[in-house]
């Protein structure tokens, strides 16, 4: 019979058993409150926090305090670390994560934004080649409640990326992947919240006094973040960052006279649904259907043919094709919408017309 429970954790008042899947799961869900909180974690750091919440679910605390215990042979293999170098890895990282706060952010009755800083863990300790994990009892809530929305962050693609901000900004971007939603403009003072530059009275932190120049956070937490992201092997196949009006690439700077006050993220996840991932074979597939009914056969495709299309160009890495495609969708709908309106606007008049002849009708009456 297979094992669900891999080992159990023995305390005085209590016998608890907890869940470490035999394979990493594919995606880690993150729930908005978490996700959209003040946090300072190095890469290792952000790693370890990471292999607990893919493996979290909100069954898990049905009974009491899930605790996790990872092995260090999962460990070696799934963060890539020679299994003679873990303890000597993990050991001070366990040490420093276990001390580490996230801030949370709270609403007061008169809209003011507070945030409460609370330890992630209630236990961490790396001994005896495990690392055990239990998260802190305070944060239940901001951990699995999923009411404000979440992140599907594609696991083995997170691991992947080598800087902590990279991280960072590739986890915030996961939280807006299907149709219609997109990250709204951020003010820098809360970018820079959100990526650890600031202490808990809001001021930047004592080892953070390089970034207090905009140019020097933009550039170690924006740009050198999306280079890494568009130019890793794994996460180039799944966003694509866009060119700003002024060329810049990622995002589009809003200033409040001359100095930059906020930022919007251009971006595009490629694939129809986040949760939908097209293969090499499928795209190549579907390109030579449509392309073939578009061009040979002369059948005009139709809006939700053309997203496909212009998703497997991505697959195939042809975003240059992939973004004509979907110019003609957006000229499309635009279309679309001035029929529309146009529709609506002939309806009114005659609508209008009919009125002056009820009005006569009726003795037209006062409103």
């Amino acid at each position: 019979m297979y094992k669900k429970l891999t080992a159990i954790f023995m305390s005085k008042s209590m016998k608890q058993s907890y869940l470490v899947k035999k394979h990493l799961p594919k995606h880690i869900k993150k729930g908005h409150q978490i996700l959209f909180s003040r946090q300072d974690l190095s890469v290792r750091e952000t790693d370890m926090f990471a292999l607990m919440i893919a493996q979290m679910t909100p069954e898990d605390w049905k009974k009491s305090t899930p605790v996790y215990e990872f092995h260090a042979s999962q460990i070696s293999k799934w963060l890539s670390i020679k299994h003679k170098h873990i303890g000597s890895n993990l050991s001070p990282v366990a040490k420093r994560l276990s001390e580490r706060k996230v801030g949370v952010k709270t609403v007061t009755p008169n809209g003011q934004e507070e945030f409460d800083y609370i330890p992630f863990f209630k236990r961490l300790t790396y001994k005896n080649s495990k690392l055990l994990m239990v998260p802190n009892d305070e944060l239940r809530s901001e951990y699995i409640e999923y009411k404000k929305g979440f992140a599907l962050i594609n696991t083995q693609n997170f691991l992947n990326l080598k800087k902590e901000y990279s991280k960072r900004l590739y986890e915030l971007l996961s939280r807006f992947k299907t149709s219609g939603t997109i990250m709204k403009i951020q003010k820098i003072e809360d970018l820079k919240g959100l990526f650890g530059i600031l202490d808990e009275k809001g001021k930047l932190k004592q080892d953070k006094q390089s970034f207090k120049k905009n140019s020097v956070f933009m550039k170690r937490c924006i740009r050198d973040s999306i280079k890494e992201i568009s130019e890793n092997s794994m996460t180039k196949k799944e966003i694509l960052f866009l060119e700003s009006k002024d060329g810049h690439l990622g995002y589009q700077i809003f200033k409040n006279s001359k100095k930059t006050s906020g930022i919007e993220f251009l971006y595009r996840w490629i694939g129809k649904d986040f949760g939908i991932e097209i293969n090499i074979k499928d795209a190549q597939k579907n390109i030579k259907e449509m392309e073939i009914k578009r061009l040979k056969n002369k059948q005009r495709l139709t809006v939700e043919e053309l997203k496909l299309l212009a998703n497997s160009y991505y697959v195939i890495n042809r975003s240059d094709i992939a973004l004509e495609v979907e110019q003609g969708i957006e000229r499309r709908l635009k279309d679309q919408n001035k029929n529309l309106k146009s529709i609506e606007s002939e309806e009114m008049d005659m609508f209008l017309s009919k009125l002056q002849f009820l009005k006569k009708a009726s003795g037209n009456p006062d409103y």
